[in-house]
């Protein structure tokens, strides 16, 4: 049961994927009743209209970005002796920052709360009709700064493909890699050349755990192996499916053939999964339910 006041702390509150009307009745009635509200502005963006409906839903908030939720002070200092709501699209927990800021609240004697709220990795699994256990690691893809372009994001796609998993690409938010900025996410065709840039590299200059007299164990074996499989391919002829804006009323998935559901998505947020193998009913559900 949620009290009608929130307590002197830190509240950590979810707003739900794609829309602040997606938060739960219980993350609601603790975030308006708080004190203070900060809404975190730099993982994830609240959708068309948003701001404006978080504030009809919570009241007033400030949002702030990433050098105020990393160092935190003047937000910890405030929830010792004031209720402080922090606003976080999707769930509170899906990202290590807050988990860091948890942590800190703990060492300092400052009470907590969490109240989860559907992520965009529920609705990924929950929305395509694909098996959550058939999922392997998830990967980010940020986006290049200069030469600086790691390939492991592609390396972990290829081992997932390899045992037959789907992956969860998440596309990253801010070009400037500062999270001081609003959030500019990354378009799907970006998203396909920065891969198609991972391609080149792994074939051009490869890291040296991928040679093989660097091989030192059988998950590396492994590794080169599958990377050496999804070489011999081409990375757009690979079955993916893009997911957009899921949550919102303009949500989009489009699924086929990596190079071409690219091509002229809807603007907003977007993530990719990398399809493994389609077993049971996923292929159905793909086909006949997007």
């Amino acid at each position: 049961m949620v009290e009608n006041m929130a307590a002197t702390g830190l509240h950590l509150v979810g707003t739900g994927a794609g829309s602040p009307l997606n938060m739960t009745v219980g993350g609601k009635e603790i975030a308006s009743s708080c004190d203070y509200r900060f809404l975190e502005g730099y993982t994830s963006l609240l959708g068309e209209n948003g701001e404006n409906r978080l504030e009809k839903l919570v009241g007033a908030y400030e949002i702030i970005r990433r050098p105020e939720v990393e160092n935190p002070e003047r937000i910890l200092e405030l929830a010792k002796s004031n209720s402080v709501a922090l606003l976080v699209v999707g769930d509170p927990m899906q990202a290590t920052t807050h988990v860091d800021l948890l942590l800190r609240c703990k060492d300092e004697g400052i009470h907590t709360s969490v109240h989860h709220a559907v992520s965009a990795v529920d609705l990924v699994c929950a929305g395509l009709g694909l098996q959550s256990y058939r999922f392997g690691r998830q990967v980010s893809l940020t986006f290049p700064h200069g030469n600086h372009l790691p390939t492991s994001p592609l390396e972990f796609i290829a081992e997932n493909r390899f045992l037959g998993l789907h992956t969860l690409v998440l596309l990253d938010l801010d070009p400037t890699g500062m999270g001081i900025e609003q959030p500019q996410p990354m378009t799907p065709p970006q998203a396909f050349e920065v891969m198609c840039r991972m391609v080149e590299r792994l074939k051009d200059d490869p890291p040296p755990h991928l040679e093989l007299e660097n091989v030192s164990s059988a998950r590396d074996l492994s590794r080169l192996k599958a990377v050496k499989w999804l070489l011999n391919e081409k990375i757009g002829d690979v079955h993916a499916v893009i997911c957009s804006n899921l949550g919102s009323s303009n949500a989009q998935i489009k699924s086929g053939l990596l190079s071409k559901i690219t091509e002229n998505c809807v603007s907003g947020i977007h993530s990719i999964v990398i399809t493994g193998e389609l077993i049971g009913m996923e292929k159905d559900a793909l086909e006949k339910l997007h």
